[in-house]
């Protein structure tokens, strides 16, 4: 069967965490793919994994990673139902400035090119890593959204996957330094982090497209594909999103957020936004 390409909003959910319970009304995962890490980590039961050209049976304890573009299905070696925790997430969302190493983004894309590292680690791989806690913490975090969840949410990704990191290089990976051949998916990554960070400033698309090293008309082509929205979109979504943040946990003006989150103007900021949550600010801040 041929995979089928799975979308995934990671751009207005960065950070998905949840629990997973398969029974014959959800089961099994057919083959399928997409541009996100998806990590399990099995607490009930025994799943049949099919990932790339290799075949795993996760039991409790056990985990996958699941690189970006990586076909993989997942069936029943018994009764249902079955659980476990999943993580999916932008592996560009993880990248640390100001470091010596490389970005995790970069680790990974070496890892995933190395045949001789497997996705599949045993409980007894990752017994000395306290992965249970971590998983429900992530699934806390995300769910609840409570003041500072995102900063959290990078927190816990980034230590379940530096241990996962490390755990590699105890079978032997070691990082070297590698032509720069950037993947389109890990360079549009690198547009989003810069949008995220300058979304108060004045940005234009033909700049983001140079800044990519592609011509305007490419690099709409694939940021469409890749992420379900244009960027002029993403670039509206990541300043409503930074809005509806200060709303809910700042006492901040109207006209301070419109600035704040790159709207030329309050009635600017007051249309873009009601026509998205089809509610004033005011009004969302009150039923916040």
């Amino acid at each position: 069967m041929k995979p089928t390409f799975e979308y995934s909003d990671t751009l207005n959910s960065p950070y998905e965490a949840f629990y997973f319970t398969a029974t014959l009304d959800n089961f099994p995962i057919y083959p399928h793919w997409h541009y996100f890490v998806e990590i399990i980590y099995m607490l009930e039961g025994a799943a049949y994994v099919e990932c790339g050209n290799d075949n795993y049976v996760l039991e409790p304890g056990d985990l996958i990673f699941i690189h970006p573009e990586m076909p993989h299905a997942i069936y029943s070696t018994g009764k249902l139902p079955l659980r476990y925790n999943v993580l999916k997430f932008n592996m560009g969302h993880l990248n640390l400035q100001n470091t010596a190493l490389p970005k995790l983004s970069e680790i990974m894309q070496m890892i995933a090119e190395e045949p001789s590292l497997s996705v599949y680690f045993e409980k007894k791989e990752i017994a000395h890593i306290p992965m249970s806690d971590l998983f429900q913490t992530c699934i806390k975090i995300v769910t609840e959204k409570q003041f500072g969840y995102d900063v959290l949410a990078h927190s816990y990704y980034c230590i379940i996957v530096t241990e996962l990191i490390k755990v590699w290089i105890s079978k032997g990976f070691q990082l070297k330094k590698q032509p720069k051949k950037v993947k389109t998916s890990e360079s549009l990554s690198n547009i989003l982090e810069y949008i995220h960070v300058h979304a108060n400033e004045e940005l234009n698309v033909e700049e983001l497209a140079s800044m990519c090293n592609m011509s305007y008309s490419h690099f709409a082509k694939e940021f469409k594909q890749l992420y379900g929205q244009t960027c002029k979109d993403y670039i509206l979504t990541t300043r409503l999103q930074k809005a509806e943040d200060l709303l809910k946990f700042t006492d901040y003006d109207l006209n301070y957020i419109s600035q704040e989150c790159g709207f030329c103007d309050c009635s600017h900021f007051i249309k873009y936004f009601r026509k998205k949550n089809h509610i004033t600010p005011r009004q969302y801040r009150l039923q916040q």
